[in-house]
C-alpha cells in the first residue's frame, strides 16, 4: 500500500503540531492517582502517564523515548520518592507508549517492567519498532521522538491475560489483555476506584474535539477484537476512563463508549466497501476526516495536524485490515 499523499505533508515534512491547551505540572485525579503530561515532542496535551501510587507506586504508559527526562523531572516535582516507581506498565509497545520505557529503567534500577507477552520481545531488542517508526514516521519526526534503547530481559515480566497487582494501602490493579488496537494491548483497572487506564483500547479524545477518535493504526487493528474490548468495557461498571491522548473522562462513560462502537463499525464498514472496490487508501482517509469534522462540528481546516496524523494511520489500518480479511474469505470461497 503506498503512502498517501498526505502522510508526507504531516510526518515528513516540518512535523508540525499544535499544542492542546494543558499545563506540564502532574495533574491529581485523587489522593492515589495523578496525571502525568509527557509533553510529547515538546508540546502539552498530546501524551499522558498515569502514576498511582500505595505503599508502592506503578508508571503505566511511558511516553516516547525524549519524554523520559520530563516525567523523571515530573515526578521528582510530586516527591522525591516517587522518582523511583517500583512498577513500569506500558499498556503496548507503540512508540507513545513504551518508547521511554528502556530510559526510565535505566534510571529506575529496582523497577520492574510489566508488558504484555506478545510485546515483550519488542522492548528488550528494539530494532523492529525503530525500523517500523522510522518507516511510518521518517527521520525528522524520529528526531523529535527519540530512539527506544533496550529493556535487560530479567527487568521483563510477561503479563498474559490477567495480571492482579498489589500495590498496598488498598490499592490493587488489575491488568488484563485488551487486543485490537494491538495484539500487544493491555489496560489497568485501578480497583479501589474503578477507574481504567485505557491504554489506546478507546482511541482519542482531545480537548476541543470532545467526540471519540478510534485509534486503528496498521500493522495490529482488528475490527472484530476492537468492538469485543469495546463492549466489554461497557459493563464493568466504571467510575471513569483515563486516557493517554488525553485525560480524564467521568461524565456520560456509556455514551462515549457507545459513540466508539457506532463509529469504528461504520468506519469498518467504509473500509471493506474501499477495498471491494478498489478505491485508494487517500480516499479513505478523505471520508474518515470528513466523518469527523462532521462529529466533531468542525470545519475540515480546523482539525489540527495530530488528529489528522492520527485519522491517516487510522485510515490505513482499517484498509489494511479490510484488505486481509477479503483476502481470508476468498481463500474459504476457493
Amino acid at each position: 500500500m503506498p503512502l498517501p499523499r498526505v502522510l508526507g505533508r504531516i510526518v515528513n515534512s516540518s512535523v508540525r503540531i499544535q499544542s492542546v491547551g494543558f499545563g506540564n505540572m502532574p495533574k491529581e485525579i485523587s489522593s492515589d492517582v495523578f496525571l502525568v503530561d509527557t509533553l510529547a515532542a515538546g508540546i502539552p496535551g498530546l501524551v499522558a502517564s498515569y502514576l498511582i501510587k500505595g505503599e508502592k507506586s506503578a508508571l503505566v504508559d511511558a511516553g516516547y523515548p525524549t519524554s523520559a527526562n520530563t516525567l523523571l523531572s515530573e515526578l521528582r516535582a510530586l516527591d522525591a520518592s516517587w522518582r523511583q516507581v517500583d512498577f513500569l506498565i506500558p499498556t503496548h509497545v507503540h512508540l507513545d507508549h513504551a518508547g521511554g520505557v528502556g530510559h526510565l529503567a535505566r534510571a529506575m534500577p529496582k523497577a520492574r517492567i510489566l508488558v504484555n507477552e506478545h510485546g515483550a520481545k519488542h522492548l528488550i531488542d528494539p530494532a523492529k519498532l525503530i525500523q517500523s517508526a522510522v518507516g511510518l514516521f521518517g527521520k525528522e519526526a524520529m528526531s523529535l521522538f527519540g530512539t527506544p534503547i533496550p529493556v535487560p530481559t530479567d527487568r521483563v515480566e510477561m503479563v498474559s491475560d490477567v495480571c492482579d497487582l498489589d500495590l498496598g494501602a488498598g490499592v490493587g490493579l488489575r491488568i488484563f489483555w485488551t487486543p485490537g488496537h494491538a495484539w500487544h494491548h493491555m489496560s489497568v483497572l485501578i480497583e479501589s476506584e474503578r477507574l481504567l487506564v485505557t491504554g489506546d483500547a478507546v482511541g482519542l479524545r482531545y480537548q476541543g474535539f470532545d467526540i471519540p477518535i478510534p485509534a486503528t493504526p496498521p500493522p495490529g487493528f482488528n475490527e472484530e477484537q476492537y468492538v469485543k474490548t469495546l463492549t466489554g468495557f461497557t459493563g464493568m461498571n466504571l467510575a471513569g476512563l483515563l486516557l493517554p491522548h488525553f485525560g480524564l473522562i467521568r461524565e456520560d462513560l456509556r455514551g462515549f463508549l457507545e459513540k466508539n462502537l457506532e463509529t469504528i463499525k461504520q468506519w469498518g464498514s467504509r473500509a471493506f466497501d474501499a477495498v471491494n472496490f478498489g478505491e485508494p487508501v487517500d480516499r479513505l482517509f478523505d471520508w474518515f476526516m470528513t466523518d469527523i469534522a462532521n462529529r466533531a462540528g468542525k470545519s475540515l481546516d480546523e482539525i489540527p495536524d495530530h488528529i489528522t496524523r492520527n485519522i491517516m494511520f487510522s485510515a490505513m489500518g482499517c484498509y489494511s485490515h479490510a484488505q486481509e480479511v477479503r483476502t481470508k474469505q476468498r481463500s474459504l470461497e476457493t
